[in-house]
């Protein structure tokens, strides 16, 4: 049993997201991504994020959804989601943030999975430069 995954991002940077982890990773399970272009509608975006997430998350530990963006539509129709235990919600997703999430999602609660994440995003930002000053 293993936490679902739902990248929700504007235009194709979720699906690119996924495709990188992919790379990286090969082949994930209970992962899904949502990207919703300028043109569609509210409600088709919805239904698509409906979906993902009830694929995702069909092993019955919950779902994390990340988001690019906060305030954004991806973050704002992610939100209607929301379900304490089952659906949680974190925005600013980057690369090493998802990686963490594929690796770290087995035999952790949604709550502890989502802390976890949020941390370990901010932390992989970094300014190579100061790293090699220090050297």
């Amino acid at each position: 049993m293993m936490i679902g995954v739902v990248v929700v991002s504007h235009v194709g940077l979720a699906n690119e997201l996924l495709h990188a982890t992919e790379l990286i990773l090969g082949p994930l399970k209970a992962v899904a991504a949502v990207s919703i272009d300028r043109d569609m509608p509210v409600d088709v975006a919805k239904e698509e994020l409906e979906k993902a997430v009830s694929l995702v998350g069909k092993d019955g530990d919950g779902t994390i959804i990340l988001t690019d963006l906060f305030g954004g539509t991806p973050t704002n129709i992610s939100a209607e989601f929301l379900h304490e235990g089952v659906v949680e919600v974190l925005t600013g997703v980057n690369l090493p943030m998802l990686i963490k999430a594929v690796g770290a999602r087995v035999n952790q609660d949604l709550d502890g999975l989502t802390a976890l994440l949020e941390d370990y995003g901010q932390n992989a930002i970094m300014r190579p430069s100061e790293l090699l000053r220090r050297v």
